[in-house]
């Protein structure tokens, strides 16, 4: 466990909730490269759990009153000033109203999550 986490009835939740939303894995339905399915799980990962405050097309959302609004991960700007290491930290221990999720996934799957929140990047042209 990293320094400061607890296994406090709500990691437990935390980690019930994620793995009720990931239950059926598209990876564990659909042969293909290991690199396909880390891709999908990665994809099933954002939709389910990133995308229900950031919005399936990264733009963020609305956020209760008195809470900071999910980051836009459209803006320009918010991709310029955040390395990939603080990226993986924010979704590892969390930030704000987000919950830390890095005892709950791979650093794989960190990374992962890091290129997708990176494709938003209007700055880059995607293939």
């Amino acid at each position: 466990m990293a320094t400061g986490e607890s296994s406090s009835p709500s990691n437990a939740r935390r980690l019930a909730w994620l793995l009720a939303l990931l239950g059926a894995a598209p990876a564990c339905q659909h042969e293909g490269t290991a690199a396909e399915q880390a891709a999908e799980r990665v994809e099933h990962t954002f939709n389910k759990v990133c995308g229900r405050c950031h919005g399936a097309d990264g733009k963020g959302g609305v956020a209760a009153e008195g809470v900071n609004a999910p980051r836009n991960f459209r803006d320009a700007a918010f991709q310029a000033t955040r390395t990939d290491e603080q990226l993986i930290q924010a979704i590892r221990v969390g930030k704000g109203a987000m919950p830390g999720y890095g005892n709950l996934l791979s650093d794989a799957d960190l990374k992962g999550l890091v290129r997708k929140v990176r494709s938003f990047d209007p700055g880059v042209k995607n293939p």
